[in-house]
């Protein structure tokens, strides 16, 4: 009777399939992952409990006013930092003169003033009337070689085609800063011979955070009134144009996120260091195309594909988290999401970008500070 009624009960149950192969395997992968993401929970659980049980061993008398003396030496150290760094900036400001005579050399022959000669082992006629005047679309170029290209569109261009020089005024008083400089030939977009736009530079630490302390940093700027003429106004026209630029209030929204909008003008300091220290200072080797040391390729701008200057935030993209395990493990990439301003992804907007120029100015960088509205600019 038992045996009949387990027969039944086989009968009437249901058959469970044998996993397949791409099931098992597709188990053993989820397997690993949990097993890896457990692995760095306890590794990260002991470093706490090292630094905790660091942190709770009583400091010696005696070894506190060696700690009290050595961080008043340290805080000497950046106040020492401070005079270097204000020192290199005047002397930048007074040498800028030997480089505005370079620049003017290369404004004269992109713009016709000046035909240089070519030498004999060059293949082309060596006859100026079979030169073209000046180097058509000179800086055009050189914008769409560096990594500002995604700014410029395509309504933008013709008049861009008209740009004949950028250059950057240094100052120092009333305070430190630079003034950018862009002068244009005669267009039927508007009256402006140039459009500026200035940012303003500190050099002082928090004292809440002295640690902190890289040298300047830029924490304003301001843009400047462009004279458009009528029917040709770029930045009135649905999506984003490069010459948003020139009017940085115009990127923020009171209906966002504070944390948002202070991210967004963070960009827009990061694109004016870059025009000052890399777009303006090689000019020539953009164009050129040659190898232009734009900083590390695993870091960009912020994790937006179009930063800040995009047609809707659904625009905004998202990049692979830059920071990784130190132990080298493969880690699936974690993404930004970006398409909701809130607080904690305007945090993320804007990640470490190295902008080396090379020779002396050569590791330079600049990133978002967590507290202040700033740019910090590292040498």
């Amino acid at each position: 009777m038992a045996d009949n009624e387990t027969n039944e009960a086989v009968m009437i149950s249901p058959s469970v399939p044998s996993p397949t192969n791409e099931e098992t395997t597709s188990l053993e992968k989820t397997e690993q992952f949990l097993l890896h993401q457990i692995s760095v929970i306890e590794k990260r659980i002991k470093e706490i409990e090292l630094a905790q049980s660091t942190a709770s061993s009583p400091v010696p008398p005696n070894i506190q006013a060696k700690l009290y003396a050595l961080r008043k030496i340290q805080l000497d150290i950046v106040e020492r930092e401070v005079k270097f760094h204000l020192k290199a900036h005047e002397m930048e400001v007074q040498y800028q003169a030997e480089f505005a005579e370079c620049h003017d050399k290369i404004a004269r022959i992109v713009n016709g003033l000046d035909v240089p000669e070519l030498t004999e082992s060059n293949p082309a006629p060596n006859d100026a009337a079979d030169q073209p005047t000046g180097v058509p679309e000179f800086w055009l170029t050189v914008l769409k070689s560096s990594f500002l290209e995604h700014m410029i569109q395509e309504r933008d261009e013709p008049v861009l085609k008209q740009l004949q020089d950028i250059r950057v005024m240094l100052v120092s008083e009333p305070v430190p800063g630079f003034e950018l400089l862009f002068s244009f030939a005669p267009n039927e977009y508007f009256a402006n011979e140039v459009l500026s736009k200035k940012y303003f530079l500190r050099c002082a630490p928090n004292p809440d955070a002295p640690a902190k302390f890289n040298g300047f940093e830029i924490y304003s700027c301001e843009g400047c009134t462009i004279d458009w003429k009528d029917g040709h106004n770029l930045v009135e026209a649905p999506g984003s144009s490069f010459f948003d630029f020139f009017n940085p209030e115009s990127m923020t929204n009171a209906d966002y996120d504070a944390d948002f909008n202070e991210a967004i003008m963070e960009c827009d300091f990061q694109y004016g260091y870059h025009i000052k220290e890399t777009i303006i200072p090689r000019a020539v080797f953009l164009f050129l195309k040659e190898n232009i040391n734009l900083g590390d390729e695993n870091h960009f701008t912020c994790c937006c594909d179009r930063c800040v200057y995009i047609d809707s935030l659904e625009d905004l993209g998202a990049h692979p988290a830059l920071d990784g395990d130190d132990d080298g493990d493969d880690e699936p990439a974690s993404q930004d999401p970006c398409s909701t301003p809130n607080g904690e992804e305007a945090e993320k907007l804007v990640n470490v970008v190295a902008l080396s120029q090379g020779q002396a100015r050569e590791g330079i960088i600049i990133h978002k500070p967590r507290s202040s509205n700033t740019c910090k600019l590292h040498r």
